[in-house]
């Protein structure tokens, strides 16, 4: 997974010094042409626990927003009956605050609203975690999105909201998993907690702050 990290990491980056090389020149490559602005991006800390995932940010008009993610791992080590287990994603609207003048579309503090749906299967050694069908909720969110370069961006979001579905609990016995209780889930406060790589892509779609004109 570290592995993953890093190769995505120096791919977003090396894309991005390519894009700004390109915006320098006053050159326009297919991809300028041919995608609308969007921003791709992935979130640092679901990587850091070894679950990854991509999103989107999608500008719809002026300073509003639409924020897609969706994130999917599979680990699992039998032997030692360890599982980790979990996809799911979610959907925001969001618009972006403040005097937008010489900033991206997507730059600088922003609130907003979601849902999320999310499944899972947790297991340490010794006991299990799991939610058999979906659990899903929503809130409401609040970040802000830092330019780094021309291309690139660091957004920092963290929802509070409700999360409600049923888990099964349940242990390791003789080779077999045995059923030890199901809960009702009504969980309330921080759903989200993001720090995002994200990679601006699309004509016109740049840090105005970050980009030197010759």
């Amino acid at each position: 997974m570290t592995r993953y990290t890093l190769l995505l990491l120096i791919t977003l980056i090396g894309l991005s010094a390519a894009a700004n090389d390109d915006s320098r020149a006053g050159q326009e490559n297919c991809l300028e042409c041919c995608i609308p602005p969007v921003a791709l991006r992935t979130n640092l800390v679901s990587d850091i626990a070894l679950i990854p995932n991509i999103g989107a940010t999608i500008p719809i008009a002026g300073r509003w927003a639409a924020d897609l993610s969706w994130s999917y791992a599979w680990w699992s080590n039998n032997a030692r009956h360890r599982y980790w287990r979990t996809y799911g994603g979610h959907a925001e609207i969001r618009a972006y605050l403040g005097n937008r003048d010489g900033k991206n579309k997507m730059e600088g503090h922003h609130i907003g609203i979601y849902g999320q749906i999310a499944t899972y299967d947790f297991e340490f050694g010794n006991k299990g975690y799991m939610g058999p069908r979906w659990s899903a909720g929503g809130g409401i969110a609040y970040g802000y999105t830092l330019p780094v370069t021309g291309r690139l961006s660091l957004d920092f979001t963290i929802g509070i909201g409700y999360l409600g579905g049923k888990q099964y609990r349940y242990y390791p016995l003789c080779d077999r998993y045995v059923w030890s209780s199901t809960r009702d889930i009504n969980y309330v406060g921080p759903t989200r907690l993001e720090i995002s790589l994200c990679w601006l892509i699309g004509k016109g779609n740049i840090n105005p702050s970050k980009i030197k004109y010759r």
